[in-house]
């Protein structure tokens, strides 16, 4: 039987598949020592896998922590800009200066085949020739 995994669970489940398999079969005198030295070998990876799970579960917890306290940050940050944009307006460039982006006018295209639009000022009233009959002599 050839495994060739090459994960270190795999590796530690061969170790324990031979040293298992000696001890059945009764170990002769020549693989005693080695053998001796592979269950403690085995015995130290066990352990050094049951800590690195230990640290996963801990990172798990504090990567959760974490997540919360940047969820509450951004909501205070939030709230924060809200009260900023209320004293220093929605458009005021002053809000830059606390990483906040000022609300822009939009920029509209004009519609394809209308021309552009006219001026909307209107123009002076043109002097009118009629005579006036309501001016004094």
């Amino acid at each position: 039987m050839a495994v060739t995994g090459h994960s270190l669970s795999e590796r530690f489940s061969r170790w324990q598949v031979l040293a298992s398999n000696l001890k059945e079969v009764g170990a002769q005198p020549h693989v005693a020592e080695e053998l001796a030295e592979l269950d403690g070998l085995l015995a130290q990876a066990r352990a050094l896998q049951n800590q690195q799970e230990h640290f996963r579960a801990q990172a798990r917890e504090v990567t959760a922590q974490l997540e919360a306290i940047a969820g509450q940050g951004d909501k205070v940050r939030g709230r924060m800009g809200a009260l900023l944009q209320g004293k220093l307006g929605f458009s005021s460039e002053a809000l830059l200066r606390f990483g906040f982006k000022p609300r822009r006018p939009p920029r509209r295209k004009p519609k394809k085949g209308t021309p552009p639009a006219q001026s909307t000022q209107l123009a002076p009233p043109e002097p009118s020739t009629a005579p006036a009959d309501n001016q004094p002599a």
